[in-house]
């Protein structure tokens, strides 16, 4: 215990004692950071982002790129087709065929051949140089035969610009191999080469083949970017350096149990009691010890207004109830008014973090104080008294029975030179089994393993007076911001 104080006087001469209104922004934002890490594990955006992951450490991109790497246009089978269409469109003959087929010399070679004229010329022809015609030519000239007259017509024919010049088409080469390849599956397969080599399809295709980033065109390369450049971004740099860290084992570990901010207007009476709680069992009614000065008023010295519980001390003469341990309970001229809230109907708890934010009037014969305590008046907590006759004293405390002696015993240790009149702060304990602390904005300055209860302890928020006080400092206050309590989750030994 005594190097717990030495370190916090050392903190408050080296100015390093952490002020409230820090140790609240960083829980705060420590709390705030550990809602969006846990907003961002569940969100879509890290979702895709481990997909992504997945999908990159399965190899699945690399296994593209290396497949991509040996797909080239040359040995393609579009490379094929168009060493085949180059083949047929550099082909003698398929370019006699193209020549001819729209030009107007197979258009006059059909129109000469549709006249007759060159049918008409091959029967006289053959006609005429039969031997039978040629043995008798004389004598069917001679009787101007009709064989004689289509002799004189082949001869008509045979001069015939018509005739000639279609023997001659008809013999010229490109117009023969036109129609060797008319109707042919050459010239079909040649039409089918040409469309597809032309085609927006074989062009993309070709394109595709040719260019040296095809692997940067495809969905594989478009996830690996992505991947690649979420893993650098600081949203996910962040979130996965915190997924092995203990920067929120504090706040994994304690559970809020219980919790109030005193927002509105009034005190939740479904929480708290404002009089003692064997008061509320045995006799319905409010009612001060018998060594107090004050009358516990039942709420008349209760009031909440700006988040703030505030139970204030008044010179103010009252009737009321006093208990006795010899005598029980007896009616009271009391001096002073106050007044005390609890949850002993409401919330209990054994073992946990129990802390409170506030502050409090600093005078002699005033007491404000936070304190635990269950069914038993001992074993009895404070987890910060502020007492006093001449000097004012703050501390923290337990008291607690000797086994042997059955004498009331106690440990406390004061807290000294902290200004509780004008700022608050925050006072606590963490209550195991083995062990208790006591706490002030989360500086631990008492430590003890004596006394310790063993059963289930509330909540009290008490103030009053213990001897005749100096009027004119009157009223006095004891503020309550907040009130909290947790359970630790890495112990089950709660009841």
């Amino acid at each position: 215990m005594a190097s717990q104080t030495l370190r916090l006087t050392a903190l408050k001469l080296f100015g390093r004692f952490p002020k409230t209104e820090e140790v609240e922004n960083k829980d705060r934002a420590l709390r705030e950071e550990y809602a969006e890490y846990l907003r961002f594990g569940q969100s879509e955006e890290y979702a895709h982002y481990l997909a992504l992951k997945e999908y990159v450490e399965s190899g699945e991109p690399l296994k593209v790129k290396n497949e991509l790497n040996v797909l080239r246009f040359p040995n393609s089978e579009e490379h094929r087709k168009e060493i085949e269409f180059s083949k047929l469109k550099k082909n003698g003959s398929i370019r006699n065929y193209l020549r001819i087929k729209d030009s107007d010399i197979l258009n006059q070679y059909k129109s000469i051949e549709l006249s007759g004229k060159p049918t008409r010329y091959e029967e006289l022809k053959q006609e005429v140089n039969t031997p039978e015609y040629r043995n008798n030519r004389k004598e069917h000239k001679k009787n101007n035969s009709n064989e004689y007259q289509h002799e004189l017509e082949f001869h008509k024919l045979r001069v015939d610009a018509d005739v000639k010049k279609y023997f001659k088409l008809k013999s010229w080469k490109p117009l023969k191999d036109y129609f060797e390849l008319e109707g042919s599956d050459t010239v079909e397969q040649y039409y089918e080469l040409e469309k597809y080599i032309s085609s927006t399809e074989f062009i993309e295709r070709k394109t595709y083949l040719l260019s040296k980033n095809k692997f940067e065109q495809t969905e594989a390369y478009q996830k690996l970017t992505e991947y690649n450049t979420l893993n650098k971004s600081e949203k996910i740099k962040w979130f996965l350096s915190l997924n092995n860290s203990k920067k929120f084992d504090e706040i994994k570990r304690w559970e809020l149990t219980f919790s109030d901010d005193f927002e509105g207007n009034s005190l939740n009476t479904q929480t708290w009691l404002t009089r003692y709680f064997w008061g509320e069992a045995l006799i319905h009614n409010s009612y001060s010890l018998a060594g107090d000065l004050h009358s516990n008023t039942n709420g008349k010295n209760i009031e909440v207004s700006n988040s703030i519980f505030k139970i204030t001390t008044r010179k103010q003469q009252a009737e009321g109830i006093a208990w006795d341990g010899k005598y029980g309970f007896f009616p009271k001229t009391f001096e002073y008014t106050s007044g005390l809230v609890n949850t002993g109907q409401a919330f209990r708890q054994k073992y946990g973090r129990f802390e409170a934010k506030l502050k409090f009037t600093m005078m002699p014969n005033i007491y404000h104080a936070f304190w635990l305590v269950g069914d038993k008046m001992l074993p009895h907590i404070d987890v910060v008294r502020q007492n006093g006759k001449s000097k004012v004293k703050v501390q923290g405390s337990i008291f607690g029975v000797d086994g042997q002696s059955s004498k009331t015993r106690s440990i406390k240790s004061a807290l000294n030179g902290f200004d509780f009149k004008n700022n608050f702060f925050i006072l606590g304990i963490d209550w195991s089994p083995n062990k208790m602390v006591w706490t002030i904005n989360g500086i631990p300055y008492m430590e003890t393993n004596r006394y310790l209860p063993d059963s289930p302890a509330y909540l009290v928020f008490s103030s009053g007076v213990t001897a005749k006080a100096n009027d004119d400092q009157l009223p006095a206050t004891l503020e309550v911001d907040w009130v909290k309590c947790w359970k630790d989750t890495t112990t089950t030994s709660y009841s």
